[in-house]
């Protein structure tokens, strides 16, 4: 059974569906049909996830004055089992290319596209009477109910959803709710993401993407945009609330940095010098965080490994011992970070020279 189509409705959608917070969700595998079934990839080329809704959403929904979900479940679509709630919150910027966004969303659940339910607002939520119970309040007791949180991050350079005063109001629900928070990218944008950490200084590049991260100069519409910075005033405040958001992201950046050197430890063993990259990049991450515990034991295994593998002047050896050395440095053991230093040094003139 393919997308609904508005010249084959004759269902009507039950009026409990047009006053509360939908938890119901769509099938994530469904939205592909959904793209077919509209033109396919060519004609959403371009489009936001708001020309979506405008475009197709709306006008098809606006007969029956319901979300397209609910469409779907008036019709018994299986895409839309009747009483299952959405498995995942999905946040992102409605500004965003929307095919980008599904492209995330379908390669982060690559393994689960059959079973996975997603609470996706532009289908799930009734775009004509939702100012009649929207609020604050819905939007955070719906993100605890679900459970689980899925940010799309796009571009990662530039996160478009971390400028967005909705999309920030969504991570400090999940966050004080204690939801599961996970982010999804295309598989193009993870590469380059995980590249950038590999190649340069892994602390500055994730510094350089969660920069922008101010709830006090978010955007979204002037009403929203009061009603969302009057309640962060009234609860955490900005500052708090930055910090919490802030929190959220680098830890999931220490959770796909520890998934990559896992994958890397397991297919090319734990002496393969892009295995210790990944080690050593880990333990800035965890330096960054100031989990000086972890980042101290990948440092310290890390050198032991390249000292034996690559030699004590390799230039990734001496990388190893003057990152050891900063984060005893860091801590005030000054003791150790002293020797460190100083052999570091010696064997960095002897190969490279005074210059």
């Amino acid at each position: 059974m393919g997308a609904a189509k508005s010249t084959t409705i004759t269902s009507t959608v039950p009026e409990s569906y047009h006053r509360m917070f939908p938890l119901h969700g769509l099938g994530l595998s469904h939205v592909g049909e959904f793209i077919e079934a509209y033109g396919g990839r060519q004609a959403f080329e371009g489009w936001s996830s708001e020309d979506v809704c405008v475009k197709i959403v709306k006008p098809l929904t606006e007969r029956l004055q319901c979300s397209y979900v609910d469409l779907l479940r008036a019709i018994k679509h299986p895409a839309c089992r009747e009483g299952k709630k959405a498995d995942v919150f999905v946040s992102h910027a409605w500004k965003c290319n929307f095919l980008v966004v599904v492209d995330s969303l379908l390669h982060h659940f690559a393994d689960r596209l059959d079973t996975i339910v997603v609470w996706f607002d532009v289908f799930t939520i009734n775009q004509h009477t939702w100012k009649e119970w929207w609020s604050l309040e819905s939007i955070n007791e719906g993100i605890k109910d679900i459970g689980n949180t899925v940010m799309v991050l796009t571009p990662w350079q530039d996160p478009v959803p971390l400028t967005r005063a909705w999309c920030l109001y969504e991570l400090y629900c999940t966050h004080k709710e204690k939801c599961n928070f996970e982010v999804a990218m295309g598989s193009k944008e993870r590469e380059d993401f995980l590249t950038a950490i590999h190649a340069g200084n892994a602390a500055n590049v994730v510094n350089s993407m969660l920069a922008k991260v101010d709830v006090a100069k978010s955007e979204a519409g002037k009403e929203d945009k009061e009603k969302i910075h009057q309640k962060v005033m009234e609860s955490v405040g900005f500052s708090q609330l930055n910090s919490m958001v802030l929190t959220l992201m680098r830890s999931w950046v220490i959770e796909v940095a520890r998934k990559e050197y896992d994958r890397r430890k397991n297919t090319l063993g734990d002496r393969h010098i892009e295995t210790l990259t990944s080690m050593s990049k880990l333990g800035e991450l965890y330096q960054l965080q100031g989990r000086h515990k972890e980042a101290e034991l990948l440092f310290k295994d890390c050198l032991e490994i390249q000292r034996a593998v690559l030699g004590e002047r390799h230039p990734d050896t001496l990388t190893s011992m003057n990152n050891l050395a900063m984060l005893y440095d860091n801590q005030g053991r000054y003791v150790k970070a002293e020797p460190l230093y100083k052999d570091c040094l010696e064997m960095a003139r002897a190969v490279l020279g005074e210059r």
